[in-house]
């Protein structure tokens, strides 16, 4: 959609971005938000099951999302998931340093 950012923006980069990252039409990125299972659900694999789910099917080319790097179990499980950080941002003065990941929208065949 045009106008719609994505969670990794130039402007509240803590650290520079790789070349050409920001470039973009309003249909490259998706921002993926607030995933987040019960503990009695964890570990079974619904959480990778509701995000692939989330994003069959849709045109853009890749998903990001922000990750608080001092939660390492979480950083690992998105790496699993084929996310790598792109750089560091902090969305507002007053909030955290986060990680941005990113990966390609659709993973290669293993």
């Amino acid at each position: 959609m045009p106008g719609v950012r994505p969670a990794c923006r130039r402007r509240a980069y803590a650290t520079p971005l790789p070349d050409g990252y920001a470039v973009g039409t309003g249909r490259r990125t998706l921002a993926f938000n607030e995933l987040k299972t019960r503990s009695r659900w964890r570990g079974k694999g619904l959480g990778r099951r509701l995000h692939d789910e989330l994003l069959s099917g849709r045109s853009e080319e890749r998903v990001t999302l922000l990750v608080n790097p001092q939660r390492p179990r979480v950083v690992t499980l998105y790496q699993a998931w084929g996310y790598q950080e792109v750089g560091r941002q902090q969305p507002f003065p007053d909030s955290l340093v986060f990680a941005c990941m990113t990966r390609p929208m659709r993973l290669p065949e293993q």
